[in-house]
This record gives structure tokens, C-alpha cells and sequence, in this order.
């Protein structure tokens, strides 16, 4: 039996699978550790991790990283730092960011 566990950071994730007494860190796509945290948009498809960061260079707009920090938080209180981002942000209907 193995047990999956996910580390998802605000910048990059790192999966590893603990099976007979040891850990594995698994690889991603690009035989790397760690998996950057980045979701792209384009008009019919999404990216994510490394393929999503380098489109998110040419598409900020369209793009959404660094944002985990910010889930859960009073809108209010992060409102300022929100519009430091490079695409729309709104309050929800519980006054949540």
C-alpha cells in the first residue's frame, strides 16, 4: 500500500509517495521535483505548472499564480495588495476575497 501526499506552496507543489518504510518525491513532465503553482488561460485551453508559467510571461492578464495566500481572507483587508495583481479581482458575497 502506498499513501500520496501533496505540498502546495505558493509559489510550487511537490508530490511524494510513501510506500515500505521510505519516500519518494515524484517527478513531474519535465522530470523535476517541483511543479510551479500557475494557471494560464487562453481563449480554448488552459495551462498549468511550467507549460502555464512561460505563458504566463507573454499573458498576465490571463494568468493566475501566487494567490493561495490570499484564499479565505477578508476582501477588505487585502484589497490593496489585490490590485497589485494583473487581472480583475471582485469581493464575494460574504465580504471574501
Amino acid at each position: 500500500m502506498s499513501v500520496l501526499g501533496f505540498d502546495i506552496g505558493n509559489e510550487s507543489c511537490v508530490t511524494a509517495a510513501a510506500k515500505r518504510g521510505g519516500a519518494d518525491v515524484l517527478l513531474n513532465n519535465e522530470s523535476k521535483r517541483e511543479t510551479p503553482v500557475v494557471v494560464s488561460f487562453s481563449e480554448k485551453q488552459r495551462f498549468l505548472g511550467a507549460v502555464g508559467a512561460t505563458f504566463a510571461m507573454a499573458n498576465l492578464k490571463s494568468s493566475i499564480s501566487l494567490i493561495k495566500r490570499l484564499i479565505g481572507k477578508v476582501y477588505k483587508e487585502v484589497e490593496g495588495e489585490l490590485k497589485l495583481l494583473p487581472f480583475m479581482t471582485s469581493e464575494g458575497p460574504h465580504g471574501e476575497s
